[in-house]
């Protein structure tokens, strides 16, 4: 059973809380952008919402959606323009995934009285985590999967504090609008992926999860951009795999894509961040059963056996699916199952439901103050270890030695880092030091890595 905050559940035939809302996020992108497009956009004559961006748009079909729905986007306001818009809203929604352009918005965050909510779209499971002082000071923190109960910063909290600051609210804008979909009659098994096709996200043993499947003539078809691709096509090419792999880029109508699937393949990295996981749930909304692995937010997604399976490995993955391969009637099946799950739970309807009750809740606190600061630290590099969770005791010990002096053993101590701060996007070391370039740890930092990939190579 889900471990969801019983305060948020709220009436909606009761009129809805009335209120200025602000979001604050660096894109509109992907998951975050489909949520806040979908709220935003949800007509309400009680509720305003604005949204801020700050960087520059790339993917604009979000950003476009709440345009045209009459909402008010500014992007990369100016400090003056920024203040007023938080000292004029009622509730300011910052969404939070330890970005270097959110970093600096809560660092220099405006000494007015206001009410912020972190909403958060990583999981907390591993880097990068919320820092639980956040949680304490912020008005309330807004999780969008359960699974982040379970990490390790809040529970070390006390419970009644977490159960009375929390709430789940799902990063997803409901699925009711979907049309019907029925898979289009194609020739061989085709065994799908939709997303980030980088090990940022991929586990790191993806092509041995395809070799497991061991079905001749099956084909792996992976949508999404994929700076990945060649290191995939090589290891493929040294495992003797036979099969296709098709890589489609960037998909503006995935349904279109999902269509063609006979079964969504879907391992991801043990410490992977997603939560709602919305690549995931439109694979099941459009009756493409999925086969994930038994972790994080993917066990409180899928119902084993009913919805799709779980699975502990690559033996049990090319197990569960040679049997839908094997048993199409039982695939059929199982497809209904996890669209009709889908539409149930994850409704526009219950997720309005669940964002408003959260409001309703924060807006019965006084605005207050809130300074980041001092739980961020002065440079960014501080910022960045603030928010690492488990990983945050190898960057807080360089820091402590300096440029000067990273030992052999701190050097080790940030090689063995998670290969989620080693990407070159995601909030991680390199994507900070970019951003940043002033910073001589966030530098330091970069340079261990790269030269360490520079030898691997």
């Amino acid at each position: 059973m889900e471990r969801i905050c019983p305060q948020l559940c709220l009436d909606l035939s009761r009129a809805m809380p009335k209120g200025n809302i602000l979001h604050i996020t660096p894109h509109m992108g992907g998951g975050v952008g489909n949520v806040i497009s979908g709220i935003a956009s949800s007509r309400d004559n009680s509720v305003i919402h604005q949204i801020i961006l700050l960087e520059q748009p790339v993917h604009r079909k979000f950003l476009n959606i709440a345009l045209a729905a009459g909402v008010k986007v500014v992007i990369q306001p100016g400090g003056r323009l920024l203040y007023d818009l938080i000292k004029n809203s009622d509730i300011t929604i910052i969404h939070w995934w330890n970005h270097p352009k959110t970093a600096k918005l809560l660092r220099y965050f405006p000494a007015i009285p206001a009410r912020v909510v972190l909403w958060t779209h990583v999981s907390c499971l591993t880097a990068p985590a919320l820092h639980p002082r956040m949680l304490l000071i912020s008005s309330m923190v807004w999780f969008t999967s359960p699974a982040s109960y379970e990490a390790e910063e809040f529970l070390a909290l006390p419970p009644g504090v977490v159960q009375e600051k929390t709430g789940v609210v799902h990063g997803c804008a409901g699925f009711d609008h979907l049309p019907g979909v029925e898979p289009e009659e194609h020739a061989g098994f085709n065994i799908g992926y939709l997303g980030y096709v980088d090990f940022s996200k991929l586990h790191p043993d993806f092509i041995l999860f395809c070799k497991e499947v061991g079905i001749p003539g099956a084909k792996f078809i992976l949508a999404g951009d994929a700076p990945a691709k060649d290191i995939l096509t090589k290891q493929a090419r040294k495992q003797g795999i036979k099969n296709e792999f098709a890589y489609l880029g960037h998909v503006e109508n995935i349904y279109q894509v999902l269509m063609g699937f006979d079964v969504f393949g879907y391992p991801l990295l043990p410490g992977h961040t997603g939560t709602t996981e919305n690549a995931l749930l439109e694979a099941m909304a459009a009756k493409v059963p999925p086969v994930v692995l038994n972790q994080l937010a993917e066990k409180h997604i899928v119902r084993d056996g009913e919805t799709g399976f779980l699975v502990s490995g690559r033996q049990e993955y090319g197990e569960a699916i040679r049997y839908l391969y094997n048993n199409p009637g039982k695939r059929r099946e199982m497809g209904i199952s996890a669209r009709d799950y889908v539409l149930g739970k994850y409704s526009k309807s219950k997720i309005l439901q669940s964002f408003y009750a959260g409001v309703e809740i924060v807006m019965k606190q006084p605005k207050k103050r809130i300074c980041f600061k001092d739980i961020m630290g002065k440079t960014p590099a501080q910022w960045f270890a603030s928010c690492l969770g488990r990983e945050g005791h190898r960057f807080a010990r360089s820091l402590l030695a300096g440029v000067d002096g990273q030992t052999p053993e701190i050097k080790r101590l940030i090689l063995n880092c998670s290969p989620l701060l080693k990407g070159e996007n995601k909030s991680s070391v390199f994507h900070y030091a970019r951003e940043f370039p002033g910073d001589p740890m966030l530098r330091t930092w970069a340079d261990i890595l790269r030269e360490s990939s520079e030898n691997d190579a």
